[in-house]
């Protein structure tokens, strides 16, 4: 950001730190803001909240880490819960309008090994208030991410450097009350240690077989034994007869 600063001619305002970094864009007449150009340019500009999403090119681990940090800080939470039995539960949740940003979302904690499901929250259509004599009404049902495995939780609160001091402290606290919970390792839940640690040696194709494919919507990817598995296209499937 200081580089992009110092070549657009942008103002540019750190808190102490560093923690925060603030641009403002020149005003110079018969010039687009080159921030504003900058997002154009990754197609995340202008777009409605219903179709808001993520920029399709190759960007770095760290990046997405930094945007995964910004989406919670920002259009995220962080939930404390205690069942009938007095044990303690937990979730990080991300909510969005956008069934397309939800989706992606759901791909990069996927990515980074992190599971989740994605749940719809379908809200009803009713009067909730009125604001200079319109009614404000809920139209758009609400995607939400969720993130609720005590596993899951305690890779995630290493992966994300949240801002938001509450959110912060509360993943701290929620990852040092589940964080000794251990990872499944039956059949059905996967997550076994001695396969996530195996390496690819060779790879040869000694002859030719059926396979099966497993197609998943709407992410498109799914953790087995606690490797992310990429699912078939339903087109290559019905091509190869699976």
């Amino acid at each position: 950001m200081r580089k992009f600063a110092a070549e657009n001619g942008c103002g540019l305002r750190e808190i102490p730190q560093g923690s925060i970094v603030r641009l403002r864009f020149p005003f110079r007449a018969g010039r687009r803001n080159p921030i504003t150009d900058r997002l154009r340019h990754f197609g995340v500009w202008g777009q409605r909240c219903e179709e808001k999403r993520l920029p399709e090119f190759w960007l770095s681990r760290d990046f997405w880490i930094g945007c995964l940090s910004g989406l919670i800080d920002t259009d995220g939470c962080v939930r404390e819960r205690v069942n009938p039995r007095g044990v303690v539960h937990g979730s990080v949740e991300f909510a969005t309008v956008s069934p397309w940003l939800a989706t992606q979302v759901s791909d990069i904690l996927l990515r980074l090994g992190v599971a989740n499901r994605v749940r719809l929250d379908q809200r009803r259509k009713k009067k909730v208030h009125s604001v200079n004599g319109y009614d404000v009404v809920s139209r758009r049902p609400i995607h939400i991410v969720e993130i609720s495995r005590a596993t899951a939780l305690v890779r995630l609160a290493g992966l994300l450097d949240l801002r938001i001091g509450y959110k912060s402290s509360k993943l701290k606290r929620l990852v040092n009350i589940v964080g000794h919970v251990a990872p499944a390792r039956s059949e059905m839940h996967g997550y076994d240690e001695s396969v996530a640690l195996d390496r690819v040696k060779s790879i040869s194709v000694p002859w030719v077989q059926r396979v099966y494919g497993v197609s998943v919507n709407p992410s498109g990817l799914f953790v087995v034994n606690g490797i992310v598995t990429g699912a078939v296209p339903e087109s290559a499937a019905v091509a190869s007869g699976q």
